[in-house]
């Protein structure tokens, strides 16, 4: 009887030991097998949580942002999740922020704001950053036509107040067959933004 109890603990801790799926900082990119965990070891995408405004005049862009832990797709990750408004000559052109409460199982795919990306240093355009200083590079797909940007994101403060450093730029190219519809322009423009924590 006892040797049965020594082969089933046997059993059940080699069970449990690999039914575990590894574990990796986003902050270091590679490839794991199916049901990998991208973890957010050192806090990287803290701190971007909230709702950040750019404006001037009748123009405005206004995104929501929120970290989601252990989202899954193919693996597991911890992302940084958003949904945007923007209002050029006082008319709205775009606008998902009440998506930013809904819980997807997918959260990558489903939300507009997206990503987990970590840029170091100066590298990737910006030559005023130190060279240990960490940004974002998430993506942005646009809900009225077939446009995907991508969104480059720097923590600063202005006047003392909590501000991100936005730079917008589209990625890619959009390919048409002849005879198509021309797809509908984008519902943000590309540029840098200065928003300011709300």
């Amino acid at each position: 009887m006892k040797t049965y109890i020594h082969y089933i603990t046997f059993f059940l801790i080699l069970t449990a030991s690999q039914a575990q799926s590894p574990i990796y900082d986003i902050s270091e990119p590679q490839d794991g097998p199916k049901g990998s965990y991208y973890k957010d070891i050192n806090g990287l995408l803290d701190g971007y949580d909230g709702t950040y405004l750019y404006s001037n005049g009748n123009t405005s862009l206004k995104f929501v942002l929120k970290k989601k832990i252990k989202s899954y797709r193919y693996y597991y990750e911890d992302l940084l999740v958003g949904e945007f408004q923007f209002i050029k000559d006082g008319v709205e052109i775009g606008n998902t922020l009440d998506n930013i409460t809904i819980n997807y199982t997918d959260e990558y795919t489903n939300h507009r704001i997206k990503g987990s990306s970590i840029i170091t240093g100066t590298q990737l355009g910006c030559p005023s950053c130190s060279p240990t200083e960490k940004r974002l590079r998430l993506s942005f797909v646009d809900n009225k036509s077939p446009n995907i940007a991508g969104v480059d994101m720097r923590k600063t403060t202005v006047n003392g107040v909590i501000a991100l450093k936005v730079k917008i730029y589209w990625d890619g190219f959009i390919t048409r067959r002849e005879g198509d519809p021309v797809p509908p322009p984008a519902s943000i423009h590309t540029g840098e933004y200065l928003m300011i924590k709300q």
